[in-house]
């Protein structure tokens, strides 16, 4: 019989061992190819809600645009044929400067809203003290900031449902001149500018309002003060 220890010189101990380290290392290796959980990312805080006066001001730059992009839109409709092509470019320029600036402000509402409610939370946590009279002053104050909050919330509803058709309107002008800005053309859109104007007007008029109620809302916080402040120093040395 043979003796296979003998004939080859080796035993099943000597082949246990590296066998074992073998499968060692592929059980480590085949761990280290696991796929390592993702490391919780920590959550960027939100950011915080802009200033009333910087919300003021960009509503007033959109006014303003409003007014410029309408007013190039009646001087394009009445364009003589030798200015009518000029006329449309600028039109077109006006139009997308509006559309940029409203979508900017778009992005404002809930901004606005923040600091509206922050208001008239302030006064309704005010007509709480003990005091009669304190109590009754807040309690005005307090009826003052809700319609002034009441006033803010509805007038950015009724503005965003003017601006929609409004520049819709102007959308659809530049479309239908588009390389035919004919006198004949051009006196066909007369109903739609019109109309374009009307709404115009009435955007503006909300905007003017939502303006005006951020001003008392800055008068009662105290926030436009510093604004204030700093032109004092100038009326004083005029006199």
């Amino acid at each position: 019989m043979i003796n296979f220890k003998r004939a080859f010189g080796i035993s099943l101990a000597s082949l246990m061992v590296p066998t074992a380290a073998l499968v060692v290392a592929m059980l480590a290796g085949c761990a280290s190819d696991k796929p390592k959980p993702a490391e919780a990312k920590t959550a960027a805080p939100a950011p915080k809600p802009v200033s009333l006066t910087q919300v003021k001001s960009e509503l007033a730059t959109s006014k303003a645009q409003i007014q410029t992009t309408t007013d190039s839109l009646n001087k394009l409709q009445k364009s003589s044929p030798a200015d009518a092509q000029a006329n449309y470019n600028a039109f077109t320029e006006q139009y997308l400067k509006l559309k940029a600036q409203s979508e900017q402000v778009a992005t404002r509402a809930e901004d606005l809203k923040t600091r509206a409610s922050a208001y008239f939370a302030t006064w309704d946590k005010q007509a709480s003290v003990e005091n009669p009279e304190l109590r009754k002053g807040a309690v005005q104050q307090r009826a003052e900031a809700r319609r002034t909050y009441d006033s803010i919330v509805n007038e950015m509803e009724l503005a965003r449902l003017s601006f929609k058709p409004y520049m819709a309107n102007l959308a659809d002008v530049g479309s239908y001149l588009r390389g035919n800005v004919s006198p004949a053309t051009l006196n066909s859109i007369s109903e739609l500018v019109a109309k374009t104007n009307a709404q115009g007007k009435e955007v503006d008029t909300h905007l003017a309002t939502i303006i005006g109620g951020i001003d008392k809302i800055t008068t009662g916080t105290g926030e436009a003060a510093p604004a204030a402040a700093s032109v004092a120093p100038a009326g004083g040395a005029a006199q």
